[in-house]
């Protein structure tokens, strides 16, 4: 089975940060306070949804590139082929598909290459909206199943199984998967390295793959990279006919979590998105953060963020963006932070106050955004007196994730997806 796939521009596809000439680090003014997400770099203000879809969103879309992530390269044809024919899995819970996704401008046998496993309800009678998240160490660690495919050949971080018995279904508890398909949905999964592996070296993955789509400053770092593959499995899961189109929900962990809001912000497609316990680079303000700060996260993950982010180490309050404005960029679709009450490094009461300072967006482009201050501490029923369109869910745990967090995600998603 072969499909190909061409790609239309969503919105911000055709943005690239090289089409504004913004000011070198020397003469961004001190801005203590956080830049307003509805006035323009230049001071004009943004007085219609129209202005925000097609002059700020944009702008800020450049921005970030420009200033913090990179920039990536333009959106790639993809060609998917079937890895292994579709089964039935989990003691027939379920239906496993797993594709590979290539790009038709890479045809070399040592491209990069997306090995995704996407899992679907056994009696599901129609299409179903989709859980996508990147995965640290291997498909095969997110359920115990058998059938799904391991790769030994791709890079693998220090703290992964080194063995496929020691790893297969070791995120079982953590990614829930016979949960999501019991509740209705589909989940799909890649691991991270077929990317883009987490390390500073930009000789590997796709960075080796394409030229530099700007200077050295602004070279796309990881959580960028990482993002634009999770865009190239968007562009399969909305032709897939077992997936609602409408229904893609973008979900990451952590550093994945700040990749997936990333998507979100520059995807349209993307109808939920659930930065999980992101912290800095992610939910979390950039401006007076007293727990992970951008020097800190520069200096031990160098190849995360474009270098130019590096000019901002204890100088944040001369960025003209922070992470509000990311964050705004999702409206008017639905965002949903979930964090961890013991998970103090990640930054919560930071991460809150950037969904009270995006809720102005959400609520100008006509979406609910927050209903009071945006966040509720569960176990909690969640109802449309409760929560809008966009919310902070708290539970008293550490830096992982559960079942009780899938719990208010999906009783979120069933309330508000469309």
């Amino acid at each position: 089975m072969l499909l190909r796939i061409a790609l239309a521009c969503f919105s911000l596809g055709v943005v690239s940060a090289m089409a504004a000439p913004f000011p070198p680090f020397e003469e961004l003014p001190e801005r203590p306070e956080l830049p307003a997400p509805l006035m323009m770099l230049n001071g004009d203000p943004v007085k219609t949804p129209e202005d925000w879809m097609t002059k700020r969103r944009p702008e800020l879309k450049a921005l970030f590139e420009h200033y913090v992530y990179g920039v990536a390269p333009a959106e790639a044809e993809i060609v998917v082929s079937e890895t292994a024919p579709e089964q039935s899995v989990l003691g027939g819970k379920g239906r496993l598909k797993q594709v590979t996704i290539g790009f038709k401008n890479l045809p070399g046998a040592d491209a990069p290459r997306i090995r995704l496993a996407l899992f679907l309800p056994a009696d599901a009678k129609g299409p179903v909206p989709v859980f996508l998240g990147l995965n640290k160490c291997g498909n095969y660690t997110v359920t115990d199943d058998p059938a799904v495919l391991h790769n030994d050949e791709t890079w693998c971080h220090e703290s992964c199984p080194k063995s496929e018995a020691e790893g297969r279904g070791l995120k079982k508890d953590f990614w829930c998967v016979p949960y999501l398909l019991e509740r209705g949905y589909a989940f799909a999964t890649f691991h991270e390295s077929e990317i883009d592996p987490d390390k500073h070296d930009f000789t590997d993955g796709i960075h080796a793959a394409y030229p530099p789509a700007a200077g050295p400053a602004h070279r796309w770092g990881t959580i960028a990279a990482w993002s634009w593959g999770l865009r190239r499995c968007i562009d399969y899961l909305v032709t897939d006919p077992a997936i609602d189109a409408k229904g893609v929900c973008v979900i990451g962990h952590s550093r994945r979590g700040k990749a997936a809001l990333l998507t979100a912000a520059f995807d349209d497609r993307v109808a939920l998105v659930v930065p999980h316990q992101s912290g800095t680079g992610g939910m979390a303000l950039s401006r007076n953060n007293d727990q992970e700060t951008t020097e800190r996260i520069n200096r031990v993950f160098p190849h995360w963020f474009c270098d130019a982010f590096t000019w901002f180490d204890h100088q944040e309050n001369r960025l003209p963006v922070d992470q509000h404005l990311l964050a705004a960029m999702v409206a008017p679709r639905l965002l949903f932070e979930t964090v961890g009450l013991q998970d103090t490094w990640a930054n919560y009461e930071s991460s809150l106050k950037t969904l009270q300072a995006a809720d102005p967006v959400f609520k100008f482009l006509g979406a609910p955004g927050l209903k009071g201050d945006g966040m509720l501490e569960g176990p909690v029923a969640l109802g449309p007196e409760t929560v809008g369109s966009v919310a902070q869910f708290r539970l008293d745990t550490k830096h992982t994730l559960t079942q009780d967090y899938w719990q208010g995600i999906l009783d979120f998603a069933d309330l508000r997806l469309p």
